[in-house]
């Protein structure tokens, strides 16, 4: 057995308080120390806490109990009174004991910060399957080093995507590991039970846990881990699991609501992306429907005007007068365009477009579009330019001055202009 050793050494040397979760862990280190030698014992705690806040807060705690069951026997009757370097050492103990907890707390204060900007790095993905690609990158902003997510089909989990810091090969390995053994969520599982009560679990003996996944846990050699279900709308859809593996104590309680929080954070956002897809959905069905009802109307416009007179006698007929040999095969075709196939004609000749023609008319381009092919078969062209060449040909082959003969004075049998006026008066 060690001899008893006075702590006052230690005591004096750690009159300040650590600032830092290294000089925590350095400080409950040396305070353990001062207090197995105290006690003449080997140890106080079996596991080491350097730079691991949770085993120096463990460890540190069973300092103090060991030091309180000192004190308890040295204040029985007939003790001797109590070694005042026995309550500075306590007093240490507890000060730094505050000082972890501290760190402890400033760490919690950090991983729900990094949950919630994890869960708001996740809005950028518009998909479920970016959604799922990228959850397990978000792992660091929590404190986790590796991740796992996983769909959930059936009945049957298997994975998805996985995140191992700079090892990606680790990720890779596990997302086919967990794509070769999908586990079926049985009632013996940890993960049914999760599934079943839709809360985060924390599994700490992963190794010689019966029910986990023994092909993942034997690669990844994971001590502990927590584990968390994705609900969308209440449904579990997918699971996300999370470990530490730099820390000797694995992960705590707290990871475990953190991740939950992450998960339900991650749930909205598969709701929101669902939402998004199904209105999309719903905007392409109305498009459609909309695009189906056009046609319609167009195709019952074009049957109307199909059987509907042509817009106008030609000129040339009004008169009595053959229109040249060269445009009587055009002008007959022109003749035969109807009222609104000649409006969108006069339309292209200005140069206007499709849209331009459609608003000026109050119809639909796709209805201008259907009176351009009519125009196009009607007159014999191959093009929207040839079309348009026709319709100048016609015009400027009739006669302009036709109109006048209307209004000139009646000319005589012989073909001369008769000057005669009536006289005023004459019966």
């Amino acid at each position: 057995m060690t001899t008893r050793r006075p702590a006052t050494t230690a005591v004096t040397e750690l009159a300040e308080s650590p600032t830092t979760v290294s000089e925590c862990a350095e400080q409950a280190r040396e305070l353990i120390r001062a207090t197995a030698r105290f006690l003449g014992v080997e140890e106080i705690y079996p596991t080491s806490c350097d730079a691991d806040i949770h085993a120096a807060d463990a460890a540190l705690s069973t300092a103090r109990q060991a030091l309180t069951a000192h004190l308890e026997l040295a204040a029985l009757p007939g003790q001797r009174q109590p070694d005042p370097v026995v309550a500075a050492l306590m007093l240490r103990l507890q000060l730094t004991q505050l000082s972890v907890k501290d760190a402890i707390l400033a760490s919690h204060n950090d991983k729900l910060r990094g949950a919630r900007e994890a869960v708001n790095a996740l809005r950028s993905s518009v998909s479920a399957a970016a959604l799922a690609e990228r959850a397990p990158v978000e792992a660091p902003w929590m404190g986790f080093t590796r991740m796992l997510f996983s769909w959930i089909r059936h009945g049957i989990w298997f994975a998805c995507s996985a995140f191992a810091g700079a090892d990606e090969e680790l990720a890779q390995s596990m997302v086919a590991v967990g794509l070769a053994n999908p586990r079926r969520l049985s009632a013996l599982s940890p993960e049914s039970e999760m599934v079943r009560r839709g809360v985060p679990i924390l599994v700490r003996d992963a190794r010689s846990h019966p029910h986990v996944h023994p092909e993942l846990v034997s690669l990844t050699e994971t001590r502990s881990y927590v584990a968390a279900p994705v609900l969308s709308w209440g449904k579990p859809i997918a699971l996300v699991h999370a470990d530490r593996d730099t820390d000797e104590s694995g992960v705590q309680p707290f990871d475990r609501d953190v991740l939950g929080m992450f998960a339900e954070g991650l749930g909205v956002a598969f709701e929101r992306n669902l939402m998004v897809d199904r209105l999309q959905a719903m905007r392409q069905a109305a498009d459609e429907h909309l695009r189906s009802a056009n046609t319609i109307a167009d195709e019952f416009a074009l049957d109307v005007m199909d059987i509907a007179e042509p817009a106008a006698q030609p000129v040339e007929h009004l008169l009595g007068v053959e229109p040249p040999a060269s445009t009587a095969g055009s002008c007959e075709r022109h003749d035969t365009l109807t009222a609104r196939e000649a409006e969108v004609l006069r339309g292209l000749a200005a140069g206007k477009t499709n849209a331009q023609i459609a608003l000026s008319l109050f119809v639909t381009e796709g209805t201008v579009k259907s009176h351009v092919k009519h125009i196009l078969r009607k007159l014999g062209a191959s093009n929207r330019t040839e079309a348009v060449a026709i319709h100048h040909r016609v015009r400027s082959s009739s006669p302009r001055d036709t109109t006048s003969f209307s209004r000139s004075s009646p000319r005589s049998s012989s073909g001369e202009i008769s000057t005669a006026l009536p006289m005023a008066g004459r019966p």
